[in-house]
């Protein structure tokens, strides 16, 4: 059975992932980060192949205990989605106003949307070389465009993101000679979701809507793989 590990699978598009992965005979390994939210539990006693797993993605302690259990059950990995991601929280600051940049959060920031998926990469390295996809997927957003980004605030989101990107870059410069793809997707304005399932009325998409179009790309084969792009729910292709 083919294995995917997804990071942040708590709600939203991290549980819709985990959902897809599913219904197309993955074995899920769905990375639990919130006790507040039993969503994924649930998604687990409806889909026998999602296997919950506590990850905190910015300790490495956490993620070679996640390894350690795949290991040992699968024995290898073939596609990884980095989804788990801090928005930025309360004081998420502009330079301009009363509050000030709280930098301490602005390096949790970094830990988690920007180093944690490499580390995740290069610990999980065994594994991707044992699985048959070697298909690396990370969720960034329109904020880390550098070219197309018009925000004034929330330095955490946004610098973090682009950060993403570039060790993204790396990642693929690295590793697409041995064989690995990469997909970097953008999935919208998506709706937030509450511990009892229901959304915010904020927000255009639904989980389910923006993971329908991604799956199917995170999944299929390009001609051009070694294109460097991003793409979106529209399939449309963003510059960095």
């Amino acid at each position: 059975m083919k294995t995917v590990l997804i990071t942040g699978a708590d709600r939203g598009i991290g549980l819709s992932f985990a959902r897809a992965f599913a219904k197309k005979g993955f074995h899920v390994y769905a990375g639990k980060h919130n006790m507040e939210y039993n969503l994924l539990e649930k998604a687990a006693a409806e889909y026998p192949n999602i296997t919950p797993i506590m990850l905190e993605v910015a300790d490495d302690e956490s993620i070679k205990e996640v390894y350690k259990v795949i290991e040992a059950e699968e024995g290898h990995l073939d596609v990884f989605v980095s989804n788990a991601a801090y928005m930025g929280g309360p004081n998420s600051s502009d330079i301009k106003g009363e509050m000030p940049i709280d930098y301490e959060l602005l390096e949790l920031s970094f830990d988690v949307n920007a180093l944690s998926p490499l580390k995740i990469v290069e610990i999980f390295l065994p594994l991707l070389e044992k699985g048959e996809m070697k298909r690396l997927c990370f969720i960034s957003s329109e904020v880390s465009s550098i070219i197309n980004m018009r925000r004034d605030s929330g330095f955490r989101y946004t610098m973090s993101k682009s950060a993403l990107n570039m060790s993204i870059r790396m990642l693929y410069n690295t590793l697409f000679d041995e064989g690995y793809t990469f997909r970097i997707y953008h999935p919208g304005w998506v709706k937030r979701e509450f511990p009892d399932g229901s959304f915010a009325e904020s927000g255009r998409l639904l989980p389910d809507q923006t993971t329908e179009v991604a799956i199917e790309d995170f999944l299929s084969e390009r001609p051009d793989e070694m294109r460097f792009v991003m793409t979106d729910w529209h399939g449309k292709e963003w510059v960095f």
